[in-house]
């Protein structure tokens, strides 16, 4: 490879303390939370959204500021939630901060970003799964082989010491340091927990997940491990805690053995071979990485990430039977067409997906890389099949339903063509409430602020595309 000539002006250093100084002055925290926090209704434990935490912020966000400058400053306990992997497999343990402490967490983000920019995600898992596609194809199905692979509990298993000892080698300012290691060792409490009982759950070990710093803290503290093996002469690649590895038996054999002992160094392990989660093999055999399935040449999509796709969309289905009546009966501005059409519509988008501020949501955003299209024929007989139990739809499916084959061509062909909703193109209030009305959020005879239509837009829409990386997020499992 031809390398290019060294470059004469090198960009200066960044001064980390100038950098946190500024980062983290009151101004500037009062201005992160006004821009982007302002509206949250997300609430931690002390049970404040956006709007609550505002009556105080200038004046507590001031006082946080002086105590991360003099070392004194804690977080809040993290709210606990549980986020379901699928049966017979444990929960995702999510901590949610205060409203206070996501404006802490979001600038102690920015100032990790700012020091470790290679470290920063470049690339969606889609992207990575397009790259190996390419690289694939020709290769020699039986000289090339495949190691697909995950680490145990990867967040959990992160050792503390070790990573603020990584990030001591460049984070010189002593107060940045203490303030990721108090956001490390701030306790994820379930709710109503009593207040002394929070050092129950304080962690020995481990990077709590759900912040803002969450992935990338993780990303620096596999940096050592993942230049290492870029050099044995296997293409690699890492996504969050999946690997994959691929090129002679030999050296394939060989880049497992040593990325299971570089992770063993950090408290961290590999699936052992022959378990469902290790697949050493011949190109020639199918392989998984990231939720996709590789039967080359077809890439298609896990059987078990499909069923879980296809009981989310059922689960619609049993939410817009049961809870009829009670919905009729609640907002009384609502008919039973109107009704049978907001159910449409969301379900449309569900099989579509959306685009918002320019980011592609959804099961078929992700899965846009498979080849097996008919795989998205058998989706789309699946979901018109739920209809038959539709009395409202005369048991069967609408006109009006929209496709996963041809959501397929337009998010990936067209994002811009209409079919799929982009969420931007909605800019002003009357816009907003426009939607509102269209999916029944509001009722002809309610009188809103351009406030008030701003909020309830932006908590629909987080809703929305919550349940879309729900879709998305199947694939962790």
């Amino acid at each position: 490879m031809e390398i290019a000539p060294a470059i004469a002006c090198v960009a200066a250093p960044i001064d980390d303390e100038v950098l946190f100084k500024h980062l983290f002055a009151p101004d500037t925290l009062e201005a992160v939370f006004n821009e982007e926090f302002a509206s949250t209704t997300g609430k931690g434990v002390d049970r404040l959204n956006g709007f609550q935490y505002a009556l105080n912020a200038k004046k507590d966000l001031g006082v946080a500021s002086a105590k991360i400058f003099n070392g004194q400053f804690r977080f809040s306990p993290f709210l606990e939630v549980l986020k379901t992997k699928g049966r017979d497999k444990p929960p995702r343990l999510i901590g949610i901060p205060t409203v206070r402490d996501r404006v802490v967490l979001k600038q102690l983000n920015k100032f990790l970003a700012a020091l470790y920019p290679e470290r920063v995600p470049k690339n969606v898992a889609s992207t990575y799964v397009r790259e190996i596609a390419v690289d694939l194809i020709g290769r020699s199905p039986t000289e090339t082989w495949i190691c697909s692979t995950d680490i145990k509990t990867f967040y959990d298993s992160i050792r503390q010491n070790r990573l603020l000892k990584v990030l001591a080698k460049r984070v010189k300012y002593k107060s940045a340091i203490k303030l990721i290691g108090h956001a490390l060792s701030t306790p994820t409490v379930p709710k109503n927990t009593h207040r002394s009982r929070h050092k129950e759950f304080s962690p020995k070990d481990g990077v709590p997940q759900g912040l803002a710093i969450s992935n990338l803290l993780a990303s620096i503290y596999m940096q050592d491990v993942d230049e290492a093996m870029t050099k044995l002469g296997v293409s690699y690649y890492r996504y969050v805690d999946d690997v994959l590895m691929y090129g002679p038996e030999p050296i394939v054999q060989t880049a497992f053995r040593s990325l299971r002992s570089r992770l063993t160094l950090r408290g961290l392990s590999l699936h052992p071979k022959g378990s469902s989660k290790t697949h050493i093999a011949p190109l020639s055999k199918p392989f998984g990485y990231l939720g996709y399935i590789f039967r080359l040449p077809i890439i298609s999509v896990r059987d078990s990430t499909v069923e879980r796709f296809l009981q989310s969309i059922a689960a619609k289905f049993s939410d817009y039977i049961h809870n009829k009546s009670r919905r009729l009966a609640k907002f009384k501005y609502l008919t039973e067409d109107r009704l049978k059409e907001i159910f449409l519509l969301e379900l449309n988008e569900r099989i579509t997906g959306a685009i918002s501020q320019k980011k592609r949501y959804g099961w078929i955003a992700y899965f846009n890389q498979i080849s097996d299209l008919s795989l998205l024929h058998r989706l789309d007989a699946a979901i018109e099949g739920m209809f038959k139990r539709m009395l409202d739809f005369g048991h069967k499916a609408p006109s009006e339903l929209k496709t996963l084959r041809r959501a397929y061509f337009e998010m990936k062909f067209n994002p811009q063509g209409g079919y799929v909703r982009n969420y931007d193109k909605i800019t002003n209030q009357i816009e907003m409430l426009a939607f509102l009305s269209e999916r029944g959020r509001v009722d002809p005879a309610e009188t809103l602020t351009d406030a008030e239509i701003k909020d309830r837009y932006e908590k629909y829409l987080r809703h929305i595309l919550a349940a879309m990386h729900s879709d998305e997020g199947v694939i962790y499992g």
